[in-house]
């Protein structure tokens, strides 16, 4: 291995330019107290989401999903990243989001960059493709490729010298972004244990940072298995890009890259040992016990959302107690970060995945005994390669250099700590007003009614979306329609019946009509015949106009009547479309 034991005299910075690094730590860790806003690392997709409350159901922060009228959103602001939600929606309606696009772009205009690549390569690419993959990075632009396996070696030992100079009660193992999330949202209480350490990635980083000065301008290029490592970068305001390992294996299969077609490539950067392992769940025990074998009966391992979240709930009091240990090695994933949320091993078999781990660190092994000579011993062979490797761990770690702080967001989280009095007007938002409408039925997602109650009064849900509201309202709807139903038909009846003697005055106002028409001819006639007899016919006259009055006042009332009976149908029309709307708007 090109970097295995060499000399790291020449990389190192004098130290001016060491006080000057430090000085932009410590801006950026005062830049970092005043922020509040927390990137999205989990996208939805409406058109896919049908508003089934899975991801509800299997979010361990719960406030964070937020219901609008007919989909599910992330408050992002309340989101831990543990991307749990990915996995239970039956829809693939949310996605795991990464720097991929902007990545490439960079790559295109000439950025330069450097490569930091996290131990759960092994499991993506195993067989030895891992390095392979170093290669295919380097052949399109990557000018350097380290390993996050040596970063977590440093950080061991910032753990070690942490306890042995502080003496903490406890301490809670970092690596995990989504723990921390959750700490500094949920859990403000156990920030003073969190590990006052950068994550390995960090260590990695500020490792290039120091001592390779060559890369000190370059942009950082982090091959993660992990969502929730974007917001870490950003909290630190590191220059580095968060790319999933799924994003490169879809990338190199959609390109038809071939890595069987590479070179294997060692990192750039000294080789790890034990601590290749800090992708699986209980590495940074294992790691550890290098520095202290009596460190096993003190290590707490524990994974998995389903355990982890529960277990902090309750470990300040077990710290206050006595009964937490002193150091909680926790990961939010289940298969730890071999199966993480940027990968495509989150239901891939657990033995399948640490088997290629556990084989790379035997590599690893091997090639620290071809370094030192192997005696045939086993005890003495791993004493000498634990000590070869403290060595060089030493020549990389400084005190002060991976520090890390942390920001108590609980202020801009939800609330919890409602009284039941506060939450009265949303029980009854959801039509329950006793105690026998608290069914609990967890169809909402939130567990329970009282959870669901603090979802409406934090605003990220509505009362349709609890089963017993639903099923009130469809009862209630059901029964208004069937009073609306019988309502139409009485009507209907009445205005059948209306209709049909209002359809009686057809044949008389025309038989009126007709006899109005026959007058008139008679009255015309009349004055006609009048006219030819002369002064005979003056009393026939007078006969006729009275014939000819008759016949019009008889027209003029007609119409009269026509007038009335139009307004009267017109009455009746609009009286069945005011029901008709009436009826739309309370179904």
């Amino acid at each position: 291995m090109e970097h295995f034991g060499a000399d790291i005299g020449n990389f190192r910075p004098n130290d001016e330019d060491y006080e000057k690094f430090l000085n932009i730590q410590r801006n950026r860790e005062q830049k970092e107290k005043t922020k509040k806003s927390l990137p999205a690392v989990i996208y939805t997709d409406r058109e896919k989401c049908r508003n089934c409350h899975h991801c509800i159901a299997a979010c361990p922060a719960k406030m964070c999903q937020y219901g609008d009228k007919d989909w599910m959103g992330i408050e992002h602001d309340f989101c831990i990243g543990c991307g749990q939600c990915i996995d239970a929606c039956p829809w693939g309606a949310r996605i795991p989001m990464d720097n991929f696009t902007v990545w490439q772009e960079d790559l295109k205009q000439g950025v330069p960059m450097v490569a930091l690549v996290a131990p759960a390569i092994a499991a993506t690419f195993p067989n030895g493709d891992y390095l392979r993959f170093n290669s295919w990075l380097k052949s399109i632009g990557i000018e350097a490729v380290f390993d996050v396996s040596f970063g977590a070696e440093l950080t061991v030992k910032t753990y070690v010298e942490h306890i042995q100079k502080n003496g903490p009660k406890t301490v809670i193992a970092q690596p995990c972004p989504a723990i921390v999330n959750y700490i500094e949202l949920y859990r403000p209480e156990l920030l003073p244990y969190l590990a006052p350490a950068d994550s390995p990635m960090l260590h990695t980083a500020k490792m290039i940072m120091r001592y390779y000065p060559q890369y000190k301008d370059h942009k950082f290029l982090m091959v993660s298995p992990c969502v929730a490592k974007l917001r870490e970068f950003q909290e630190t305001e590191m220059p580095i890009y968060n790319v999933l390992m799924r994003s490169f294996e879809k990338y190199l299969a959609v390109n038809n890259v071939s890595l069987g077609s590479f070179p294997q490539s060692d990192y750039d950067n000294p080789p790890a040992e034990r601590a290749v392992l800090f992708s699986t769940p209980g590495g940074l025990m294992e790691t550890a016990l290098r520095w202290n074998g009596d460190l096993k009966s003190k290590i707490r391992k524990i994974e998995g959302v389903h355990t982890i979240y529960h277990y902090l709930d309750h470990l300040k009091s077990d710290i206050d107690k006595g009964f937490a240990p002193l150091i909680v090695d926790c990961l939010s994933c289940e298969h730890g970060c071999n199966g993480g949320t940027g990968t495509n091993h989150r239901k891939t078999s657990v033995d399948y995945l640490e088997f290629q781990v556990e084989k790379r660190k035997e590599q690893m092994r091997q090639a620290y005994l071809k370094q030192i000579g192997q005696t045939g011993n086993i005890i003495e062979d791993d004493a000498e390669i634990q000590g070869r490797v403290l060595n060089i761990i030493d020549k990389y770690w400084e005190e002060g250099l991976y520090t890390r702080n942390y920001l108590n967001r609980s202020d801009v989280r939800t609330r919890s700590d409602y009284s039941d009095e506060e939450l009265k007007p949303f029980y009854e938002a959801m039509l329950k007003h006793s105690d026998s409408d608290i069914r609990d039925c967890v169809s909402c997602g939130y567990n329970s009614c009282r959870n669901m109650a603090i979802a409406l009064a934090n605003g990220v849900s509505r009362p349709l979306n609890c089963h017993y509201y639903l099923q009130f309202a469809l009862q209630e709807s059901e029964d208004r329609r069937v009073y609306a139903i019988e309502e139409f038909k009485t009507l209907v009846t009445d205005l059948f019946d209306n209709a049909g003697n209002l359809s009686g005055f057809a044949p008389i106002m025309k038989s009126i009509d007709d006899i109005a028409r026959q007058t008139a001819m008679l009255s015309i006639n009349a004055s006609i015949e009048a006219a030819r007899a002369g002064e005979a016919g003056k009393g026939f006259a007078v006969v006729a106009k009275y014939v000819g009055d008759l016949a019009k006042n008889t027209r003029v009332e007609t119409n009269k009547m026509r007038d009335i009976l139009s307004s009267l149908k017109r009455l009746i029309e609009n009286k069945i479309n005011n029901f008709v709307e009436q009826c739309k708007v309370k179904l």
